[in-house]
């Protein structure tokens, strides 16, 4: 049948209690993902999805959707001939059944063919269904399988979402699509701004009318258009001051702003000079963390100015007076902050120290303090083991070491403010005014470094050492008390606390042992768990490192993940050992006589159906082909009989001297280089023996030979992971 061919607008605006900032985001990408494969699912020609929202609203918009499904052609595949048809080739019960299910004539029932033989087949046209239809069917459910951070419920629905659905608008053109959520149906009645609309409800009669009909009721849909307006009002009104003034830049700060309000009018503030006896960051923090304003500077480059930028979700009326309300709000910020700064003072650094004693770190694992000495021994053997210059730790990192973190208990940090987020920053900022050397407090706010996965690294050695040694202390401390990342729980950001070890150690290019680190991380607390085995500990954690490290590779480094995953079961333990080979062997990766030696690799392991050497093995194989090459159990491999087999032979041990060499200098790509070279030889072998022979005597010899093979590979890479695929 011939379908109908127009193609419409689509709307779809889902209206809520007022939904987190730091929710919308997410949510908007997710509806755009969503809807588009929704679409192609139902298979609906369709212009791309295009979103928008305010804290109010989640909109989708489709310019040019298909009104209806196009009729398309359906192959259904039924039972075997053999089960269709009985000896004497009647239909059976089964090829009837099949038949009558699909209303259908058995008669009209094809015949199809797959690797598995003969079976009956049904070629049918299915005729498709109008766009309303089959939205209204699938569209409350995307609607509910929205990701929020956190979810609800209501009155006494069974559906959750960020906050409790109040309308539904979805239109088709002109028409309303009736769907159906917990106790809402769509229609086409959008609402206004809260206040400078009254919340009133407005009837959208076509989707072009929809951007338009919020305009008139206070509502800016458009997140980009709210963003360019509001750094807009912000630079007109700083213009108006007598000193040159501009905005601290801050897009994190900004995008929440952004999906804060549906109608932004900027406005500039002031708070007294007194405050600036405080840092910066506690200014710029008081003002962001707890009340959303943007901080002021002198001209580009300048010092804070006491003047912040607030944006009201409404009209310019009345701004004096919501101007003097926010000023209000913030100097009582600004003077708890200063009470802080001042009271904390009276203490000094050891002083605030000894007070991390008293504050338990994990339950049944010690206090803060107990953890500040355990990381202050893993700085020093972080800084003879790799990641520092060896020798003696400098003193200003064993003194940052000592006092590291004694901010966690001044009245400025503790208990959850909003300046909690300082931690370190302020212990600089305490640790200089108690005279301490620039360096140590240097090191104290740097080691907090990084905060997140994307901030920057600490930057220089002795922050480094700190960052990692209080890094792997928490990573082995946690698991041990049972706080392994499941699913998106990750209470104690472990996952974090990995990867910026691993950059750290890669943007070093530290050559450590990590099972070691951790080893040395996990034995004070035989103290507390004295029943864990720290072997089967190390080996746990440092598998979960190697998720870590492979993502990071891959995602932020380029790497290839076949061959990543090649490089890291073997090299992973030393990150920035691993990446060189990873770069070396990415090099070679399609090289011809490299293919064929990863070939080879793949065919030993086959027939050897996994019946290799241990790691633990492999080092004794490699002394055995430094002296000739022999079997884990004497085997003479000069009794292998074919010149082929003997060649190989040959090659291997004659290259392993030169092979070691190459490792031992770091010379990665010529160590690979030699491995190609032995492509051509390891191919022949396998076109011309027989390693399974009927001789159980010459069977066993060759399985030892190529288990011999197989470890010396091993030792640099899994090449079956970047062989070829065969056939």
């Amino acid at each position: 049948m011939t379908g109908d061919q127009r193609r419409l607008p689509f709307l779809l605006e889902i209206g809520s209690e007022e939904i987190p900032a730091r929710f919308v985001p997410t949510a908007m990408a997710a509806l755009q993902e969503r809807l588009t494969a929704l679409l192609v699912d139902l298979h609906l020609d369709a212009d791309p999805v295009r979103v928008a929202a305010t804290p109010r609203r989640l909109t989708a918009i489709c310019d040019s959707v298909a009104v209806r499904q196009p009729d398309r052609p359906e192959e259904i595949k039924g039972p075997p001939l053999a089960v269709a048809f009985d000896a004497a080739g009647q239909p059976t019960r089964a090829g009837l059944g099949f038949a009558s299910k699909l209303g259908v004539a058995f008669d009209a029932c094809e015949r199809g063919r797959d690797q598995r033989g003969e079976y009956l087949l049904v070629r049918r046209t299915v005729a498709g269904r109008t766009a309303a239809a089959v939205l209204a069917e699938q569209l409350p459910s995307l609607v509910l399988s929205l990701p929020f951070r956190k979810t609800m419920r209501w009155g006494d629905l069974e559906i959750e979402y960020a906050r409790p659905l109040q309308w539904l608008v979805c239109l088709l053109g002109n028409e309303v699509i009736p769907l159906t959520v917990g106790n809402l149906v769509s229609g086409r009645a959008t609402r206004g701004h809260r206040t400078l609309a009254a919340d009133a409800a407005r009837d959208i009669a076509t989707c072009a009318d929809y951007a338009n009909a919020l305009a008139a009721l206070h509502v800016v849909i458009d997140p980009q258009v709210r963003r360019e307006r509001i750094l807009g009002q912000a630079v007109a009104c700083l213009a108006e001051l007598a000193e040159p003034a501009v905005l601290v830049a801050d897009e994190e700060l900004l995008t929440e702003v952004v999906h804060l309000c549906e109608h932004p009018t900027a406005f500039v503030g002031s708070f007294a000079t007194e405050y600036f006896e405080l840092p910066a960051e506690v200014i710029t923090t008081a003002l962001k963390s707890h009340q959303r304003y943007f901080a002021v500077r002198r001209g580009d480059h300048g010092e804070l100015l006491p003047r912040f930028v607030a944006v009201r979700d409404g009209g310019a009326e009345h701004l004096e007076t919501v101007r003097a309300g926010n000023e209000r709000v913030l100097q009582a910020r600004l003077a708890d902050a200063l009470f802080y700064w001042r009271f904390d003072q009276q203490r000094t650094p050891e002083q605030h120290a000894a007070e991390l004693a008293r504050v338990t770190w994990l339950e049944g694992f010690g206090s803060v303090a107990d953890q500040t000495r355990r990381a202050a021994a893993l700085v020093e053997h972080l800084w003879q083991g790799g990641l520092g210059a060896g020798g003696d730790v400098p003193a200003p990192l064993r003194r940052a070491a000592a006092l590291n973190r004694f901010d966690l208990v001044t009245e400025m940090i503790k208990d959850g403010k909003e300046f909690t987020k300082l931690e370190g920053i302020i212990a600089a900022h305490y640790a200089a005014a108690a005279g301490e050397d620039p360096t140590v407090c240097r090191i104290l706010a740097a080691c907090q470094l990084p905060r997140s996965a994307t901030d920057s690294l600490p930057g220089d050695p002795l922050s480094d050492v700190l960052s990692v040694a209080w890094r792997l202390d928490t990573l082995a401390g946690c698991w041990l008390a049972g706080f392994v990342p499941t699913g998106a729980k990750d209470p104690y950001a472990l996952r974090r606390h990995a990867l910026a070890v691993l950059r750290i150690l890669l943007e070093r290019r530290a050559r450590v042992d990590l099972r070691d680190l951790l080893g040395k991380a996990l034995a004070p607390y035989r103290e507390y768990r004295p029943d864990a085995d720290p072997e089967t500990t190390a080996a746990e954690l440092l598998a979960f490192i190697m998720v870590r490290l492979e993502t990071w590779l891959t995602d932020s480094g380029g790497a290839e993940l076949a061959v990543v995953r090649a490089v890291l079961p073997v090299r992973g333990q030393d990150p920035a050992d691993a990446a060189a080979w990873i770069e070396a062997l990415h090099s070679f990766r399609n090289q011809h006589d490299f293919l064929l030696l990863a070939r080879g690799f793949k065919r030993c392991t086959n027939i050897l159906e996994r019946d290799v050497l241990a790691a633990d093995q492999r080092l004794l194989a490699v002394a055995r082909w430094q002296a000739g090459g022999r079997g884990a159990a004497g085997e003479d491999f000069g009794r292998l009989v074919q010149a082929q087999e003997q060649r190989l032979h040959q090659v291997v041990a004659g290259s392993v001297p030169e092979l070691l060499a190459a490792e031992a200098a770091e010379d990665y790509v010529s160590v690979f280089k030699i491995l190609a070279s032995f492509g051509p030889v390891i191919d022949t072998f396998f076109d011309t023996v027989r390693v399974n022979t009927d001789d159980p005597e010459l069977r066993q010899l060759r399985h030892s030979f190529l288990r011999e093979i197989h470890a010396l590979f091993q030792r640099y890479a899994d090449f079956s992971l970047v062989a070829p695929e065969e056939g």
